[in-house]
């Protein structure tokens, strides 16, 4: 059975959440809605038992990213049509 891991993130307001998963992309993926911030760090041990603990931007994963984009220019386009 694959071995799952223990990852914690936190933004910079304190705010944490624990979350249990395959991989780091995984654990992101599913936070990554509860934060608003650009960047969250996460702290986990690897599979040989190394601590790691890094910084990841987000939002992590195309479509997301994708979407978001959009959502921006549609903005930027809203906003040039109000303002002239």
């Amino acid at each position: 059975m694959p071995k799952m891991r223990k990852f914690l993130f936190w933004n910079e307001a304190g705010d944490e959440k624990e979350k249990e998963a395959m991989s780091l992309k995984k654990a992101v993926m599913s936070v990554q809605s509860d934060y608003k911030d650009k960047f969250i760090s996460v702290e986990y041990t690897t599979k040989k038992g190394k601590q790691i603990s890094q910084s990841v931007e987000i939002p992590m994963g195309r479509k997301i990213r994708q979407a978001i984009i959009l959502e921006q220019k549609k903005a930027a386009a809203k906003a040039r049509l109000n303002n002239g």
